[in-house]
């Protein structure tokens, strides 16, 4: 029997993860249709796409808001076609905001539908009341950290670490020698990454202090090389425009490695930090949302850290900056300490630490075995 799989991806991390998994499931059964969203990694392996991550990729509460009549749209479509493409079971990739709300729809129109959430829902930093409603709405939590499947425990959920994917996706693109090749850059002087993150509300929100801090080192600190590798939900004039004089090169397609051969990096809160983390660059994890939406979100974050290399960690591996403290100087101080040999060899060391809480490499192969069993269970059923 024929079965189709929708599969939704709202930003660039679930795009990689989604990629990485859709792979493994066509490897494994080549006759699975796939539908749904995705970005370009996903695009090919969608043998129907409704929809781009740059149409979900909106972060903060206000903005939202702002965006929410497409989003009302988009979220219609996807359960029309749902509907019409019969499918057997949907597997929504983090992004919980949106997803959540459309596994609790999809549960209401095609009650049989198995649900699956890859990318467990941060709900041990937010809204811990929301764990019984997981465990209600979802058939399956693939669980990326070793501690969240026991925030379940007891609910009818089948929530599994399956270990995080990163483990085995992060790797440089290319050596040493290849990317300043490539770049034009010295390989003899300070290198520093900027990550201004994946999302347009990111960019011109953290970029322009990176870019002043650029700006004001060209003159105080001449010796130091500045990279930033352009993610692919964004346009490199976006980038372009909030940089304006800034001297900083800009790479595609080479953003482990960017990070790999830098001596220090700025990087937005997310998944970038577990990158980085991986790779073993010192860095600093910076944020600044609309600040009616920090206000908000002060009020349901219970963490002591915000930053996902320092959550896994279990403390401060990484110096974390936040709204009012992401500005040139601020930036310039940790960036400095960061460069200075005795730290930079300390942090390196702590970040190998990170590394030993994020299981073994095959993530994507695990949770596809455990989806086409669950899949199979359905069509004996």
């Amino acid at each position: 029997m024929k079965q189709t799989l929708l599969v939704i991806a709202g930003e660039d991390s679930g795009d990689l993860h989604g990629a990485e998994l859709l792979r493994e499931l066509k490897i494994r059964r080549a006759d699975l249709r796939i539908i749904g969203v995705g970005g370009p990694r996903m695009t090919p392996l969608l043998d129907r796409k409704l929809a781009d991550v740059k149409d979900l990729a909106v972060v903060g509460f206000i903005e939202v808001i702002k965006h929410l009549p497409r989003l009302n749209r988009l979220f219609k479509r996807i359960l029309e076609v749902a509907v019409e493409e019969e499918i057997s079971a949907a597997l929504l990739i983090d992004y919980p905001g949106f997803n959540l709300r459309l596994a609790k729809a999809l549960r209401r129109q095609l009650p049989v539908v198995q649900l699956h959430q890859y990318v467990c829902p941060q709900v041990w930093a937010w809204k811990k009341g929301r764990i019984p409603e997981l465990g209600a709405v979802f058939d399956t939590i693939y669980c990326l950290f070793d501690f969240e499947p026991e925030l379940f425990r007891g609910l009818r959920v089948d929530a599994r670490f399956v270990g995080h994917p990163l483990v085995e996706l992060v790797k440089p693109e290319c050596d040493r020698a290849a990317f300043f090749a490539e770049t034009g850059l010295d390989p003899s002087k300070p290198l520093v990454a900027l990550l201004p993150g994946s999302r347009q509300g990111e960019v011109e929100r953290l970029l322009p202090p990176m870019a002043e801090l650029a700006v004001r080192w060209r003159l105080e600190r001449p010796e130091v090389q500045w990279v930033l590798p352009v993610a692919p939900t964004l346009e490199p004039s976006l980038i372009r425009k909030h940089l304006g004089a800034a001297p900083v090169a800009l790479v595609q397609g080479r953003s482990y490695a960017a990070r790999a051969h830098a001596d220090a990096a700025l990087v937005a809160s997310g998944t970038a930090t577990l990158e980085t983390a991986l790779l073993g660059t010192p860095f600093a994890i910076v944020y600044k949302l609309n600040a009616l939406t920090y206000q908000v979100a002060r009020r349901i974050v219970k963490v002591s850290h915000f930053g996902l290399a320092n959550v896994v960690a279990g403390r401060e591996v990484a110096p974390e900056l936040l709204q009012e403290e992401v500005n040139a100087v601020r930036l310039g101080r940790e960036l400095a300490r960061l460069l200075e040999p005795e730290t930079a060899r300390r942090v390196r060391t702590e970040l190998g630490e990170v590394r030993g809480h994020l299981g073994e490499p095959g993530a994507a192969g695990r949770v596809a075995e455990d989806l086409l069993g669950k899949l199979r269970g359905a069509v004996i059923d």
